[in-house]
């Protein structure tokens, strides 16, 4: 839709600045689309899907602290913050819960009297190779407790890290949902021979004549300035770059992100704890995962490389006949970023019998296909559309949304679809995340209702290597809210989750590309649930 800027642009405008005298409201006017009502707005206000995005971002929006600081003496320190057993025991037991509190401190060694840090926890035994993720809970306060399951015997060692202070995960949190410059996208107009590129967005400022690409139903846009003798229907590629030179942060606020202020392990007042079987006869879990259990974490445990979930059983498939047995008649639809397109090449390097159909070969994101036809076996996978951040030209006619790619699938028994979004979300405000992760539920439900015998897998995010490079763009802090959101959007649907989240945390890999141990993990997981 072309929209005719001119007038337009400032009939828009005046209608914000009415808004936000009627409503006492900081009203965001800087996009040529309806105009999105900030924190300040309440759940009740809009359309059906933009009160859920609300009601949302007002949930994870009062667990973060708004922090203005001035003096960075000021902020949390973890090397003056310490770590220590709640309730210590003569023996501790595999089975027992552990408490593990954390108090806070800033760097004048005053209590903090507020939360918001962003920590990470993880238990381990070396000897073994176990290791297992544990849960914050955070008192608002300067007080933190840590929740760690003893799923196994031997000497455990605790490591809690601050991976931010709560000053900088304000700072992220502030300027990633007020702010849109730190990605430039541009668009490729193709007519005939001739050819034009242009700026491109989800949100434009720009009073020119703009092509919207919108979606009415889901109230999803996409915009591009409009190239002169080109009609938006030619609009055939776009990719899209961060910008690292355009960070707003003040210069106190950059040094939080400093090296060796992210990922400081906090000092604790204790070595390690000796856990011991204390001959409790724990049964084996004979019982495999299945659809329907809720997204939880810790989730299980790491063991010699093998993952363990709590509650269930994951099974073994690693042998050729088990797998190929396990695809036979399959069709798995796999819709994500470059970390599920891993899972593929993991398909194609143990089951020979996968054939890839080349659909085009142009670029890293193209879709991918992998076919046995003797086994009647179709495995795909096809990137996440807008915002998905490559520096290459991608395809734009062939471009949908994830809800929109799952209303085109029939769906039986031998359907599986596979969904993952997170890291490429992760500049942009969170309520293109919430919003979109929304809209894939509602597609889910859809699905359920014409069939309810389709499996859906969601995967969590990884944590990340960017964490050891890039703090202020692509945190593992935003990852972390990601998952939080999903919680609350997928809670009570009948989906498997592999929590990719809670397993490289316990491996300890902190990367966004895990080695091949974690992604046999994970595969093994998904195959658990379909198999």
């Amino acid at each position: 839709m072309l929209l005719k800027f001119k007038g337009y642009w400032i009939a828009l405008v005046a209608f914000c600045v009415l808004l936000s005298i009627i409503y006492h409201q900081h009203i965001k006017c800087g996009g040529p689309g309806i105009p999105f009502l900030l924190s300040t707005s309440t759940p009740e206000q809009g359309s059906e899907i933009q009160q859920m995005v609300n009601r949302i971002y007002h949930q994870v929006d009062e667990k973060i602290p708004k922090i203005n600081i001035t003096e960075k003496i000021k902020t949390t320190s973890a090397h003056h913050s310490r770590v220590f057993l709640k309730y210590p025991k003569d023996r501790y037991c595999v089975g027992d819960q552990l408490i593990v509190q954390v108090d806070v401190f800033d760097y004048l060694g005053k209590m903090k009297t507020y939360g918001g840090d962003y920590l990470r926890a993880r238990m381990s035994t070396s000897d073994s190779g176990a290791a297992s993720s544990g849960r914050i809970e955070d008192f608002n306060n300067g007080t933190y407790h840590v929740h760690f399951i003893l799923f196994w015997e031997g000497t455990i060692n605790i490591t809690v890290f601050m991976m931010h202070p709560s000053e900088g995960a304000s700072a992220l949190w502030i300027y990633r949902n007020k702010w849109h410059g730190k990605v430039d996208h541009v668009g490729k107009f193709t007519s005939y021979q001739n050819e034009e590129e242009t700026v491109c967005g989800l949100d434009i400022d720009q009073s020119k004549e703009l092509c919207d690409y919108k979606d009415e139903r889901d109230e999803e846009h996409f915009y591009c300035i409009k190239p002169e003798n080109f009609s938006c229907n030619s609009l055939s590629h776009v990719k899209s770059w961060i910008r690292l030179d355009k960070i707003p942060f003040t210069s106190i606020e950059k040094s939080l992100f400093d090296r060796t202020n992210v990922r400081v392990e906090i000092p604790k007042d204790f070595i390690h704890i000796q856990v011991l079987q204390c001959g409790n006869n724990i049964s084996p879990i004979n019982e495999k995962c299945k659809i329907g259990t809720k997204l939880e974490y810790p989730s299980g445990y790491v063991l010699k490389d093998v993952w363990h979930p709590k509650g269930c059983n994951m099974l073994a498939y690693k042998t050729l006949d088990t797998m190929n047995t396990c695809f036979t008649n399959k069709f798995i639809y796999i819709f994500g970023d470059s970390t599920l397109r891993l899972w593929l090449h993991y398909f194609q390097k143990y089951v020979k019998t996968l054939t890839p159909f080349s659909l085009y070969d142009d670029n890293w994101a193209r879709q991918l296909l992998i076919l046995d036809v003797k086994k009647n076996v179709k495995i795909s996978w096809k990137r996440h559309t807008f915002p998905f951040i490559t520096s290459s030209f991608q395809s734009f006619k062939e471009e949908r949304t994830i809800a929109r790619e799952i209303d085109l699938i029939r769906g039986d028994q031998r359907t599986v679809i596979v969904i993952h979004i997170g890291i490429h979300f992760s500049v942009y405000p969170i309520h293109y995340f919430i919003r979109r992760l929304y809209n894939i539920r509602r597609a889910i439900e859809r699905l359920f209702i014409r069939s309810p015998e389709t499996k859906v897998i969601i995967k969590t995010e990884n944590t990340s290597a960017a964490m050891l490079k890039d703090f202020k763009t692509i945190s593992d802090f935003h990852a972390s809210i990601h998952y939080f959101i999903m919680e609350i959007v997928f809670k009570d649907l009948n989906v498997g989750f592999v929590n990719g989240w809670d397993m490289t945390n316990a491996f300890d890999t902190n990367e966004i590309h895990p080695p091949e141990k974690v992604i046999e993990n994970e595969v093994r997981m998904l195959m658990t649930y379909i198999c």
